[in-house]
């Protein structure tokens, strides 16, 4: 009797997960019944990656977490999770999108720690609440500084405000906002958190691509007409992206570890996803958030079944085959140069890129087979997919007025990536090995050094 009633009482007990949902909960009813939420584009692509994604990790979750004793705790976790992304979707308020995001940092660094016993989980956790105070201070201190200088916590009144605003306070705020969201979507020098927690279960690695890692994209096309009078915030955030794009890229090469090679991938996505918000390609880089979330969730939870003893094959396509992708992208962008994309031309072109690639890809694994045949519709389709996607997009989410960089310098730009897309071709392919000292210093990215780890 004695032994069932403190089961009993083990059962009922409110932990903090608890806390943390009814906060969460408690503050979305709040918005709404206040009339504090308004329906955007950038929110609702935002809500609808979140549900769909905390959905499937759930129900995938209740399987694999089986046996593990905290897994309530992680679906308590899960769903405030998924609250609080709603709850910055849909505010109208800017302290209330600015709480969502503070809280749904903290339920993240919760599941990181998911294995508490484990000092790699702990470690990371730590190092995750780090990025994430940081993202949360700087959040904060531009939302402070827009309302009191605007005189109303509203977003849409602030935005109104802004061309009254002096510059260096639109200056200010802007450097701000891309700072957190530098944080939340772990590009350098935040990239180590986003590596380290590959210490939690499979499900919270999927959970992060459901409107959090890519929550920094929401944030500043929500507050672009901000990023958009600060003309040195939006090169900065085009130079963070670029460098997350190379580092992340270089990464997945040296990365032998599935989930190690997407953590990588997840990085260098997410600078491409910045450097088109800095150009003011704000529909192909929301496209990009939910594109990217969906199937990045999709592959971490496939990845918990891939093991294999057979040897790491080439990564990369043999030559000719990336240069005459290379030549015929520039073609195309060369002739659509003067077009109305030219907001997007850059990342258009290393999407189409990337396209060619997987088609290429599929081509050479054809056989005679129907089966096989089949596989060159894939990248076809996912070429229909992306155009029918961004033209709804655009009737919905308009693009920023002025793009960052006027179309001739983006094609030069578009030149200099794909000549690094070449490079790095050869190198997956084995034409071209990369220097030790350089594999070893991507290989320990998100690494702990020996004195940030657990003194006992």
């Amino acid at each position: 009797m004695a032994q069932t009633a403190i089961s009993r009482t083990q059962t009922t007990s409110i932990t903090r997960a608890d806390v943390a949902l009814g906060i969460m909960g408690a503050l979305l009813a709040a918005a709404v019944v206040t009339g504090n939420v308004a329906l955007t584009t950038p929110g609702a692509a935002l809500a609808g990656l979140s549900l769909l994604v905390t959905l499937v990790v759930i129900a995938f979750a209740r399987r694999q977490l089986r046996a593990d004793p905290r897994r309530a705790t992680f679906t308590r976790l899960a769903t405030g999770l998924a609250l609080g992304t709603l709850l910055m979707a849909f505010a109208s308020d800017a302290l209330l999108l600015a709480a969502g995001w503070i809280v749904t940092g903290r339920m993240m660094a919760g599941l990181i720690g998911h294995v508490g016993g484990w000092d790699e989980a702990k470690d990371a956790a730590r190092r995750a609440t780090i990025a994430f105070t940081i993202s949360d201070l700087a959040l904060t201190g531009a939302v402070i500084t827009l309302a009191f200088i605007a005189g109303s916590t509203s977003i849409v009144a602030i935005t109104a405000a802004i061309p009254a605003m002096a510059a260096s306070i639109t200056l200010t705020a802007a450097l701000l906002f891309v700072l957190a969201a530098m944080a939340r979507c772990a590009t350098p020098p935040f990239s180590g958190w986003l590596v380290g927690s590959l210490a939690a279960p499979t499900p919270v690695s999927a959970l992060m691509h459901a409107g959090f890692v890519n929550a920094g994209g929401f944030l500043l096309v929500r507050f672009a007409p901000v990023l958009e009078a600060s003309p040195i915030a939006g090169y900065t955030l085009f130079a963070a992206g670029v460098i997350a794009a190379l580092v992340g890229s270089a990464i997945m090469l040296v990365r032998s570890d599935v989930k190690g090679a997407l953590a990588a991938s997840t990085v260098a996505q997410m600078g491409f996803m910045l450097l088109t918000i800095a150009l003011g390609a704000y529909v192909a880089a929301l496209w990009h958030m939910v594109a990217h979330g969906l199937f990045k969730a999709w592959l971490f939870l496939g990845s918990s079944g891939t093991i294999s003893t057979a040897p790491v094959g080439p990564r990369g396509l043999a030559r000719p085959m990336p240069a005459v992708i290379a030549l015929a992208v520039l073609i195309v962008m060369g002739l659509a140069l003067n077009a109305a994309i030219a907001p997007a031309l850059l990342p258009l072109g290393l999407a189409l890129a990337a396209l060619l690639g997987a088609l290429t890809v599929a081509a050479r694994n054809v056989g005679r087979s129907v089966d096989n045949i089949a596989l060159l519709a894939i990248p076809l389709l996912l070429i229909a997919l992306n155009a029918a996607a961004l033209t709804a997009l655009g009737t919905v989410q308009a693009n920023a007025a002025a793009p960052l960089l006027p179309p001739l310098a983006q094609f030069a730009l578009l030149s200099l990536f794909l000549g690094l897309w070449v490079a790095q071709q050869r190198v997956g392919a084995g034409e071209r090995p990369l220097h030790p000292a350089i594999i070893a210093r991507l290989l320990n990215v998100g690494t702990p050094t020996p004195s940030s780890g657990r003194k006992d």
